[in-house]
């Protein structure tokens, strides 16, 4: 079904507004995309796919090439081979972005990262759909009082950690140590990354699935934003404050990139090495980039040599 594979890694370099355009809860006037079921935040994939497409010319996918069409070969730009047209559908297929690692403040280490087993046995899946294998097995918690960090974390104060305004116990697990760094391979290796990887294969800690699923509810960012009236300098009657949601400066998402054989005379390795130049460039995804929001990192990763999904 699928002949090639990537895995998008997205990092937060500013705050993030994925807008989803209706309240799902709570009273935020612009909230961001959630899932329906778990209200886990997501980047839903045509807004990826508008994003990638956006953004070609400025990663240098540009030109021609020829393809089969109606026994005929003809020549598209690439663009619209990878993209599609209105009336053609395009070369590859993007999934939701999911999150994988969410930005906390914590008591010691100023703050670090979360995640949950339902987001790592997700993960996992998903690894396993692209042909990757992991060696790591997700550590099983108790209770919800309970969490599990590295062996080196710097979050440790006794017996517990604090994350926002919970006091949980905690204990070293060499799996949380292995799934942070399989995470941190999401981030670039450039090294001015160095330090970041470094905290995060340190500093990423397992809690349980309510833990987890409340706080990447209720704390996110919220910005009241008002409009002003050129004429008055005072805020506009009509356009009265209203409030956004975004996504933290540092949050880490992923999204799988799949490259089909649907077309008659191009091969999916040529889609895949167009499709490699987005690589840990940045893209500016969501609305308000007037006001520096939006940007990330876009880090991809190849799948395995077992990439092929079968139907």
């Amino acid at each position: 079904m699928f002949e090639k594979a990537l895995i998008m890694y997205i990092y937060a370099e500013t705050p993030i507004h994925p807008g989803s355009g209706a309240v799902i809860s709570g009273i935020v006037d612009l909230p961001v995309q959630r899932e329906r079921h778990t209200e886990f935040p997501i980047i839903q994939g045509s807004s990826l796919k508008g994003v990638l497409r956006n953004s070609a010319e400025n990663v240098g996918i540009e030109g021609t090439t020829k393809i089969k069409e109606e026994g005929a070969e003809v020549e598209k730009k690439w663009v619209d081979v990878i993209f599609g047209e209105q009336d053609r559908v395009g070369g590859i297929s993007i999934t939701d972005a999911r999150i994988l690692a969410f930005p906390v403040r914590t008591l010691k280490g100023v703050f670090g990262w979360i995640t949950c087993p339902l987001v790592l046995d997700r993960y996992r899946r998903d690894l396993k759909l692209v042909g990757n294998d992991v060696n790591w097995s997700i550590p099983k918690l108790e209770s919800d009082a309970e969490a599990k960090i590295c062996e080196n974390s710097n979050l440790k104060a006794g017996n517990y950690i604090y994350i926002e305004d919970l006091q949980l116990k905690c204990s070293e697990d060499s799996n949380v140590n292995m799934i942070a760094k399989e995470i941190a391979n999401g981030l670039p290796n450039d090294n001015t990354y160095k330090e970041i990887k470094e905290k995060l294969q340190k500093d990423l800690t397992i809690v349980s699935d309510n833990v987890f699923s409340e706080l990447v509810v209720l704390t996110t960012e919220i910005f009241t934003r008002i409009k002003i009236d050129p004429k008055t300098g005072t805020v506009e009657k009509k356009a009265g404050p209203w409030s956004e949601e975004y996504l933290p400066t540092d949050t880490l998402m992923y999204s799988l990139i799949l490259i089909p054989s649907r077309l008659n005379n191009l091969e999916p390795e040529k889609i895949l090495s167009q499709i490699m130049k987005y690589n840990e460039k940045i893209l500016q995804i969501g609305g308000d980039e007037t006001v520096g929001k939006g940007f990330a990192r876009i880090k991809l990763v190849k799948g395995g040599s077992k990439n092929v999904a079968k139907p």
